[in-house]
């Protein structure tokens, strides 16, 4: 059993023809973006689903339990009769909360799984690979070997997984993407740093290098594979980077898109690192980012090919065509 990398599927098991999905419940743990996404996907497919998170709900075409991730004892009650979890929550971006809360949430996870017999799906992201600089392009046979705390968290959650697997036959599925945008994000570097600043008639600023190639997942796109990857058997037990554009561009070419849209500067200023670390004494969110900076100073290209290969017929959404629909999400009313 290859957690950590690719376990790979038999050249079967690749075909074109997908098993037909069954008609399941679904709980997914976390309302953001993917899995508000995600929801939508398997709604489409004749699915059930109910979304859980500690908040209110975001979306009233959808059931909805409040439920703390943390509370083990609540998440294996409120996950009776569900044969998936996803597991599609963030944490607050805190490297000790992180350290603390994650195994929490990974090991109630787990043992809610295993209790119903569900198969249980993290929804990732590439901290965990290394050591710097990533390989051109990440795939999912990347080295775990991460360069960061917050990298060492998810390499442990990884491990907790195999070992479930391995001591009680836990069914399990891993989907990573790169960094993400779409309609409605806010959570991410891009809107930040760059297209608030567009929306407000600014020129946009950049970590590290606006000329390295960096990839970015759309998240409509990433929803529908969670989709797809939960519902065929045949891709269990394996680890997927979900569907990203094979061109990575760079963040200045994106940027120039979404400044055209707006009207607003087409200049990307790219912040100094002195400037970065000082500004972090007085930004408590900019220090915890200080030590992923790594991925924004090199090229960070993410290669989905073992999911394009299963799935052949998939349309990755173009970036111009993703950006002008976050941009449209993000504009304020009455602006077109």
């Amino acid at each position: 059993m290859a957690l950590l990398h690719s376990g790979d599927a038999s050249s079967e098991d690749r075909g074109m023809n997908q098993p037909a999905p069954r008609t399941g419940r679904h709980l997914i743990v976390g309302d953001g973006p993917i899995g508000l996404a995600t929801a939508q996907a398997l709604h489409a497919r004749g699915q059930e689903v109910t979304l859980a998170s500690r908040s209110a709900p975001k979306a009233a075409a959808y059931p909805h339990l409040r439920l703390d991730a943390l509370d083990a004892g609540a998440l294996k009650r409120a996950a009776q009769g569900y044969g998936h979890i996803h597991l599609t929550l963030g944490l607050p971006y805190r490297t000790r909360v992180w350290q603390r809360d994650w195994p929490r949430v990974m090991r109630g996870a787990i043992d809610a799984a295993l209790a119903h017999g569900a198969l249980l799906v993290w929804f990732d992201n590439v901290y965990a690979y290394g050591p710097s600089p990533l390989q051109v392009p990440m795939r999912e046979d990347h080295p775990i070997a991460p360069a960061s705390r917050k990298g060492a968290v998810r390499a442990a959650l990884l491990e907790m997984l195999r070992e479930a697997d391995a001591a009680r036959g836990l069914r399990w599925l891993v989907a990573r993407s790169a960094d993400f945008y779409g309609p409605g994000v806010r959570l991410s570097m891009l809107y930040a740093l760059a297209v608030q600043r567009q929306l407000q008639g600014r020129a946009a600023w950049w970590l590290g290098d606006p000329d390295k190639r960096h990839s970015f997942t759309y998240v409509p796109d990433a929803g529908l594979a969670l989709a797809l990857l939960a519902l065929d058997e045949g891709a269990w037990r394996q680890t997927w980077h979900l569907p990203t554009h094979g061109h990575a561009p760079t963040p200045r070419q994106l940027l120039a898109e979404t400044a055209r849209l707006l009207g607003a500067p087409a200049q990307v200023r790219a912040i100094p690192a002195g400037l970065t670390r000082a500004m972090a004494l007085f930004s408590p969110p900019l220090a915890q980012v200080s030590e992923m900076l790594y991925q924004f100073r090199e090229d960070y290209v993410f290669g989905s090919d073992k999911f394009m290969a299963r799935y052949p017929d998939f349309r990755i959404t173009p970036h111009a065509e993703g950006l002008a629909r976050m941009v449209d999400s993000l504009r304020p009313a009455g602006r077109a």
